[in-house]
């Protein structure tokens, strides 16, 4: 009977994780977009999820960026971030852009909302090739799908 309250207690706060509980259903999750440019990604559409610091530097060094965008990009922290870097591939003219527009947790899947967005008819844009690209900071989990 004496050990009765101490195996109340420990069933109690057995149950209870509200930091995974947080995260595990998170419809808006947090994201940080370090730069959007219409010039200076690849030449193809490609959606890459960078995992480390060395897969970070191979991924910087194709890229364009300036030394505060740097400082910046080497800040993350692996062990709670993954880096998004997502390319639209060349484009004919200006007024192209990408980027993330949502983050979505739930369970060990993250699903990132990419939005691509395009000139309208007849607007005026710049008449070079373009290749826009996005860096993008979010939370690390296991399974991230792109929508």
């Amino acid at each position: 009977m004496k050990y009765l309250p101490v195996l109340m207690t420990l069933f109690l706060f057995s149950n209870c994780d509200s930091t995974r509980q947080a995260q595990y259903n998170n419809p808006n999750a947090s994201f940080e977009t370090i730069i959007e440019s219409a010039y200076g990604g690849k030449d193809e559409k490609s959606y890459t999820i960078i995992k480390s610091n060395s897969e970070l530097k191979s991924e910087m060094a194709q890229l364009h960026m300036e030394e505060t965008t740097m400082n910046r990009m080497n800040a993350v922290d692996f062990r709670n971030q993954l880096v998004l870097s997502l390319h639209m591939g060349t484009r004919n003219t200006g007024g192209f852009s990408i980027g993330v527009s949502n983050v979505e947790i739930n369970g060990n899947t993250t699903y990132v909302t990419i939005k691509e967005t395009g000139p309208q008819p007849g607007e005026n844009v710049t008449m070079a090739l373009t290749q826009p690209y996005a860096i993008v900071v979010i939370d690390a989990n296991e399974t991230i799908i792109f929508n």
